[in-house]
């Protein structure tokens, strides 16, 4: 089956390309750029990993319509490029066009350049080509597919972080039903429903919070165009669930969660595309899907199951959104609390470097059955996943939407930033926010982490968890 092709920008990265690309005004513009690569079952994704902002004198003949890079400019380009192991991308402007379209001048020097790479680069190496036409929401690229010697379109290009862009080939817009369930949201200042519809959400965990988080989801209408929900959680629906999982009923208990989930959405909302999987996240398949999304979210009680997510999220530069609720009883009184935390790869800090993650913790989490048995027998674990936790509604309820508040104001950019963490206590009716800063030490976001490698050198949970604990991020928290 022939796989699609994306090309993916944090946001910040995303802004610096054009800003640079727009400071020739009517001449044309160019900057090389280089690319990591994942794979999933259905799509090839190109991340881009490092922009080499080229000066006035590394670029040559540039006017209204045209624009090359010089010899030397082009030799460094390629040099980071063989040594780092990653794809060559030449992005340019036709600043006079509204539907951009690469020109006979832009095959013939495509082509060649693709051929050199493919001959002398290795294997991993190939080469795109992006063009923007004025206000760089409408594009062409296409990537050099080595095996077939040709060109490949790229079919979507996403901009992740705040604010989100998805931008694809087809601009046409989309007649809207007279009886249009998003109307009451069209209206709204700001608001972009196609963006929503365009874009590609994977819960993990359809418990309490999950399954609250999931129905926010299909009202939102994500997901009825070229984009999805996904989500995964392998426990059965048990009768104590019963209060919290809205669409649950009593006759369901023993069935899966996710076939339940399933059996919602496509009774609530048909023109969704969604899917629900009976599997842990700690199955290949799941982490296959996760590469795919544009926004993850965790809803799980396990600090394995974050470690997880969070490293997906910086090698595949995702943002994720984690969400939690715990009550502590204390005698006759107790404590009731919520939190969501947003992790923006590139711009905020992670699970890990915040102190959200525990790694002894997570450690635990991750063990086999076998394993987790021989260290409670030795007292190395006070309590099983069996023993059951206070859980109720209304602190699910508060926590979940704060959490899809947070989801909103993300992807449109609303007041988002400095307000990474947010903090619910039910008791007092108290909230507060707070900054996530990153930290250069962090051995998964900082700068000798794996922000952004896509499938390059992809870690085990136990590989994982020996950086944490020897990192000096590891030693701070």
């Amino acid at each position: 089956m022939k796989k699609n092709n994306i090309i993916r920008f944090t946001t910040e990265d995303f802004n610096v390309l054009t800003n640079h690309l727009a400071k020739s005004g009517e001449d044309e513009s160019f900057i090389f750029s280089l690319f990591s690569k994942a794979q999933s079952e259905d799509c090839t994704i190109y991340i881009c990993k490092q922009l080499l902002l080229p000066d006035g004198n590394e670029l040559k003949n540039q006017s209204c319509v045209s624009i090359e890079p010089d010899q030397k400019y082009q030799a460094i380009a390629y040099g980071l490029a063989y040594d780092q192991g990653l794809s060559i991308f030449d992005t340019h402007t036709h600043p006079f066009s509204s539907n951009a379209r690469f020109s006979s001048i832009d095959d013939s020097y495509g082509i060649q350049n693709a051929k050199y790479i493919a001959t002398n680069f290795p294997e991993k190496t190939t080469m795109g080509m992006i063009v923007f036409g004025s206000g760089f929401d409408n594009f062409e690229a296409r990537i050099w597919n080595r095996d077939m010697g040709q060109f490949e379109p790229v079919n979507r290009i996403e901009v992740l972080g705040s604010p989100t862009k998805i931008l694809t080939g087809n601009k046409k817009p989309v007649p809207l039903k007279a009886d249009d369930p998003y109307a009451r949201h069209r209206i709204i200042p700001g608001w972009e429903q196609g963006l929503l519809e365009n874009l590609k959400v994977f819960v993990c965990g359809l418990g309490g919070n999950g399954a609250l988080i999931f129905d926010s989801l299909l009202a939102l209408g994500i997901g009825s165009r070229d984009g999805w929900i996904k989500a995964c959680d392998p426990d059965i629906l048990e009768t104590s669930n019963l209060p919290r999982i809205p669409y649950a009923y009593p006759e369901e208990v023993g069935t899966p969660k996710a076939e339940i989930a399933q059996l919602h959405a496509d009774n609530r909302t048909p023109e969704l595309n969604v899917s629900c999987y009976d599997e842990s996240i700690e199955d290949e398949k799941m982490q296959n899907l996760i590469k795919e999304a544009n926004i993850i979210i965790g809803a799980i009680d396990n600090d394995g199951a974050r470690l997880i997510l969070n490293g997906l999220a910086a090698r595949y530069v995702i943002p994720y959104l984690d969400l939690g609720t715990e009550i502590i009883p204390d005698g006759s009184r107790y404590e009731a609390i919520g939190q969501v935390q947003t992790f923006i790869p590139g711009k905020t800090g992670c699970l890990v470097c915040s102190g959200a993650i525990d790694p002894s913790e997570a450690a635990l989490d991750t063990m086999s059955e076998e394993d987790n048995a021989q260290y409670e027998q030795a007292g190395y674990v006070r309590g099983t996943n069996e023993t059951p936790t206070p859980s109720v509604l209304h602190l699910n309820g508060v926590t979940s939407h704060l959490a899809i508040s947070q989801l909103i104001r993300l992807i449109f950019d609303d007041g988002h930033k400095g307000k990474e963490y947010l903090h619910y206590n039910s008791q007092d009716a108290k909230m507060f926010t707070a900054a996530v800063a990153r930290n250069d030490d962090c051995p998964v976001c900082g700068l000798q982490g794996y922000l952004g490698a896509g499938d390059e050198d992809a870690q085990s949970m136990l590989e994982c968890l020996n950086d944490l604990q020897d990192s000096e991020a590891f030693n701070q928290i």
